[in-house]
């Protein structure tokens, strides 16, 4: 059997209901010969005859009697069905305010507008979250999207992928200063450190071996924005921490040089993360859903290759 259409049963309803082929033409407003080819085609779609066709006479043959009462049944149902989707769609509405780093915006925007035209009604708020003990407790947020584990304990974290982050410094900086062959270097190095929170330790992790080094001794400027750090890192007030997403441009433009040879790159979990898990509002457990299955590719557009 061929698709079947939906405006071909209602065609077929109008037939019956208006007592013929030509009735049916007069109350559509249609040429008569579509209402017919129409017809036509939907008895070669289900290989039997609906309509016993005289001049003086309309009538449906057996078949399409059972035909006609089983059309109003589907299309009955299609209407209940389209009213429940008119309420869902209605349901799924209203304001979600996001708490992003700018670096993760930049990565999922083109995501997040493709969420936006598969739902009109809900619109999406942003805010810029640089510094997360500051801005959670004053700001009334749905969801928070991050790089690393939340600082407040009391939120639910749920990890869609990793990003990779690595340690950089102008060529500049590295002309004044030497370049560091090993992290214990950086200790004799001035650094620019991005801050979570005021108590948070001053710290950077190392691979091969897999080891915390406590930067404290070093000559630090400590900034709360991934931008700022970035933009500091540039214009050669020493060696930083970014992850791929933010250098691309940079090490493009030759403004920024990977040290160590990429031995302690560091794999950051990105979280989505909110208040409640059980009482969250569907349309924002619609966007956790969305960009669960869309980080990785993403994600994939701003990686740098690995070595």
């Amino acid at each position: 059997m061929s698709s079947l259409k939906l405006d071909s049963l209602k065609l077929f309803q109008h037939v019956v209901a208006q007592g013929g082929i030509t009735q049916a033409a007069d109350f559509l407003a249609m040429p008569k010969s579509s209402v017919s080819r129409k017809m036509k085609e939907l008895e070669e779609a289900f290989n039997v005859k609906l309509i016993s066709r005289s001049a003086r006479y309309f009538a449906l043959t057996e078949a399409g009697e059972i035909f006609y009462a089983r059309s109003l049944d589907v299309l009955s149902q299609v209407e209940v069905l389209e009213q429940e989707m008119a309420v869902h769609r209605q349901e799924i509405a209203g304001k979600i305010s996001i708490l992003c780093v700018s670096p993760l915006l930049k990565c999922l925007g083109e995501h997040l507008r493709e969420f936006c035209r598969q739902y009109p009604g809900i619109e999406l708020e942003f805010h810029a979250q640089e510094v997360v003990e500051r801005n959670i407790p004053k700001r009334r947020f749905d969801l928070l999207i991050q790089l690393e584990k939340p600082v407040i304990s009391n939120l639910i974290a749920r990890t869609i992928g990793d990003m990779y982050a690595d340690y950089y410094a102008s060529p500049d900086y590295l002309a004044e200063f030497g370049c560091p062959t090993e992290p214990e270097e950086l200790l004799s190095h001035k650094l620019i450190f991005r801050e979570l929170s005021q108590d948070q330790l001053k710290q950077w992790w190392f691979q091969d071996p897999v080891r915390v080094m406590d930067l404290g001794p070093a000559s630090m400027t400590v900034v709360d924005s991934s931008d700022m750090a970035l933009t500091l890192a540039r214009q050669g007030f020493g060696i930083a921490m970014l992850p791929d997403i933010q250098v691309i441009p940079a090490l493009q433009d030759k403004e920024l040089v990977p040290l160590f040879g990429q031995r302690h790159r560091r794999c950051l979990p990105v979280n989505l993360v909110y208040h409640d898990r059980e009482h969250i509002p569907r349309r924002v457990r619609l966007l956790i859903d969305f960009l669960t299955v869309n980080f990785a590719e993403a994600a994939a557009k701003y990686s740098l290759p690995q070595r």
